[in-house]
Parts: C-alpha cells; structure tokens; sequence
C-alpha cells in the first residue's frame, strides 16, 4: 500500500488477526477514509496512516472499553521501536485517544477530527448496518431475533446523531442516516406484515 509503513501493517494484521468486526478490514476503510478526508487539507498525512492502521489495534485484547487509550499505548511502544521521532508518536497517540466515540479526549488536531470522522463514518450506512448487527450479537446484546431488530438498529441511529468535524463527513453522514432511517422504516413494515 503506497504510503504505509509496511512493518506497521503487519502488526496490525496479526493483532486483529480473528477479529471479527473491527478487524483489519475497518482499520483499511478508515484508512481510505481519512486520506479521502484529508484531501486539500494541510494535514500530517503520515501521522493520520499511522493513527488509521493502529486506533483499533487493542480491541482484540481489551474490548472497546478505554481501547482508545490501550491501542494508544501499543502504537506508542510500536511506534517507538520502529525509530519514529516522538513529534510523530505524541501526533499520531493523540489521534488514537481521541477517536472514540465511547470516551477519551475532544481531538485537538485536524488529524485527529479525521480520524474521529472517518472511524465514525464506518459504522454509518450499509456497512454500519451490518457491523452495528455483528455487534450486538458478538457482544449479546443482540439475541439474533429479528423482531429484536428495530431497536438495535434505533440504537445504532440514536448514537451517530452527533457532530463531526469535516463537511465532507457530515455530508456523507446524512445520506448514510437517512439510509438507515428508511430501512428501520421498512423494516417495521415488513414485521407488521404491511410491506
């Protein structure tokens, strides 16, 4: 992959190895996502690569609780190892604290309102959907009944209205609500027996 640390890459790879929703898939579309986004922006764009490939590094071993700030620390030890200069480990550990929507810190840096951006559009829209399902069931709040299904997918809606930082990303956002919103819709008539 151009731009990438090729040795950062295979670290990610082998501790979201089995992951089975926020596993190397998501860290390469929030990584398309956050160059996407960082487009014309005068933006650390190898920072922002390297927040991208490491924010979820950790989920695997820690859960999504405070897996901001354990992911933070494996980048900052990974990072460290590897030679980068420590302006580049404090940019990109920022970031990674501040990616969260179930915690941390308010990104101070437009790298990390990318990042933040990009990680929250994943779960938005028709993959959203499926990764806010695989979820809950993963994590048995979700029984697999469909029935059960609306008010999984109306949590999942309730926790994405709110702010993003770039136009781009709220653009995008709303077209990906507004989907979810109609299939929730269709949903409850097809359960009702009316569509």
């Amino acid at each position: 992959m151009e731009g990438v640390d090729e040795r950062v890459l295979r670290y990610v790879e082998e501790h979201l190895k089995g992951e089975k929703v926020s596993g190397l898939d998501h860290s390469l579309r929030v990584l398309r996502w956050c160059e996407r986004l960082a487009e014309g922006r005068d933006v650390d764009l190898e920072a922002l690569r390297l927040a991208a490939l490491l924010h979820d590094v950790s989920i695997p071993k820690s859960g999504r609780l405070r897996h901001y700030d354990v992911s933070a620390d494996m980048a900052v030890e990974l990072l460290r190892e590897l030679g980068y200069d420590e302006v580049k480990i404090r940019a990109v550990e920022h970031c990674i604290r501040a990616h969260s929507r179930y915690g941390g810190p308010d990104p101070q840096t437009a790298e990390a309102e990318i990042l933040y951006d990009a990680d929250f559009l994943d779960y938005l829209g028709a993959i959203g959907l499926l990764r806010g399902i695989l979820r809950a069931l993963v994590e048995g709040e979700y029984s697999g009944d469909v029935s059960e299904a609306p008010m999984v997918l109306e949590a999942i809606i309730a926790k994405y209205r709110r702010p993003l930082y770039t136009e781009e990303a709220r653009r995008i956002a709303e077209g990906r609500l507004r989907f979810l919103e109609s299939f929730l819709k269709r949903l409850r008539e097809e359960l009702e027996f009316k569509a």
